[in-house]
């Protein structure tokens, strides 16, 4: 994983998908701010970032760096983060027989890259890294008003198992 992979062609301004570095933080988090205000435009103001939400979002990205069950790509234009994934195997407890799972925190791509196979090729590479560790189901989160976001992971291969419900109190 460590390689790039590339999602077209090898000609410059094809997008390639490589394990997220250190380095890439900062931008990565300028990705997740846009995805974040997304979310509260679509799912309301529990989603709203808080004052210092940068630094915890790039410690918790940081543990998902160079780590064997935790996974953080970047999908890059001529050396220019364009998306990234954020994924982790996880475990249920110890009352069920079949624990451990893989599931997918963040896809996110530039508005002007989408379309293009960028995002498909992140979950592919994902998938890719969650078979090669034994994980044989992946599951996410996507916020019911979400309409692309729907599409997209049901053009991935996902379908709805579980319906979570919330309430105001």
């Amino acid at each position: 994983m460590g390689q790039a992979r590339p999602v077209g062609g090898s000609e410059s301004g094809d997008p390639r998908v490589r394990t997220a570095r250190i380095t890439d933080r900062d931008a990565l988090a300028g990705m997740w701010e846009e995805l974040a205000k997304y979310h509260v435009e679509i799912g309301g103001p529990e989603y709203r970032l808080a004052p210092r939400w940068r630094g915890e979002w790039q410690r918790f990205t940081r543990t998902h760096i160079g780590r064997k069950d935790r996974l953080c790509l970047a999908a890059e234009i001529d050396g220019i983060a364009v998306g990234f994934l954020l994924a982790a195997i996880l475990q249920r407890p110890k009352v069920f027989e079949h624990r451990r799972y893989g599931h997918i925190y963040d896809v996110f791509v530039e508005a002007g890259r989408r379309n293009r196979g960028v995002g498909q090729a992140l979950v592919g590479a994902a998938m890719d890294w969650f078979r090669a560790r034994g994980v044989d189901r992946v599951e996410l989160y996507t916020h019911a008003m979400n309409a692309p976001g729907l599409r997209f992971w049901s053009k991935m291969g996902f379908e709805t198992t579980v319906h979570i419900m919330d309430r105001r109190v």
